[in-house]
């Protein structure tokens, strides 16, 4: 059976917040959450949990249509994934993973 997973590019963005976040010690469960989140969308952006949904006012400043997934809920400055379906099949462009907005 053939892999059906989305494949992720990360925006330098995007890697540089991920990567300041991995070099803080004090947030190591926060680097969990976020690389399981990562594994959901990359298995199905629908996946429930992450609740993803497009967030329209951000589509005019891209020119993509771009969605928001949950890494955290319940938590002050709860953290999200933005991104966008890639021009290429089976792929996904993350944009940021920033404190909710």
């Amino acid at each position: 059976m053939m892999n059906q997973n989305f494949e992720l590019w990360f925006l330098d963005t995007a890697k540089a917040q991920i990567q300041a976040i991995e070099n803080d010690s004090s947030r190591k469960n926060l680097v969990k959450q976020i690389k399981k989140a990562l594994r959901h969308l990359s298995e199905n952006p629908n996946y429930p949990g992450l609740k993803s949904h497009p967030i329209k006012t951000l589509d005019a400043v891209y020119g993509v249509r771009v969605f928001t997934s949950y890494v955290q809920n319940n938590t002050p400055q709860a953290h999200r994934i933005l991104w966008y379906y890639g021009s290429e099949s089976k792929r996904i462009t993350v944009l940021a993973v920033i404190p909710h907005y």
